[in-house]
């Protein structure tokens, strides 16, 4: 009986070591991603940051001709209503291959963040974004 018991612990202990991997192994500190796209509220993957990040997107195009979107900072807040940072618009990265649009914070508390496509243009929802490459840098060295 105390051999089940302990087996039965041991268990539990284990599933709970997995899941905790599992779910912290989501958030990379930096990462690319080329291509990527996608239209109105799209959501990027997430990263883990302390006090400074950087977003860059290169290459962006639109079916419709838009030339802008916006990008806004979210940081997931466990336990609660994720928390709004920043917006940023990206023109730049429309003037042609290997043009970049960049957003940089700085100040932020360590957490995991993530972006979503906030506004394409001056707001068109069936639109979509293409973006040759995005990367998402948390090094200020550089």
């Amino acid at each position: 009986m105390a051999g089940s018991r302990l087996r039965r612990a041991g268990f539990v202990v284990g599933a709970a070591a997995v899941l905790t991997l599992a779910t912290n192994t989501a958030a990379w500190v930096n990462w690319t991603a080329a291509p990527w796209g996608g239209n109105q509220g799209k959501l990027s993957q997430q990263w883990v940051d302390e006090s400074y990040n950087e977003i860059n997107f290169t290459g962006c195009d639109e079916v419709y001709g838009r030339k802008s979107v916006d990008i806004a900072l979210w940081q997931q807040i466990d336990w609660g209503s994720d928390k709004k940072h920043d917006t940023s618009t990206f023109t730049n990265c429309f003037n042609g291959t290997g043009h970049k649009s960049t957003a940089t914070q700085t100040g932020l508390p360590y957490d995991s963040y993530y972006f979503e496509i906030d506004k394409i243009g001056s707001g068109c929802v069936p639109c979509a974004v293409i973006v040759d490459e995005v990367n998402v840098d948390t090094t200020k060295a550089d």
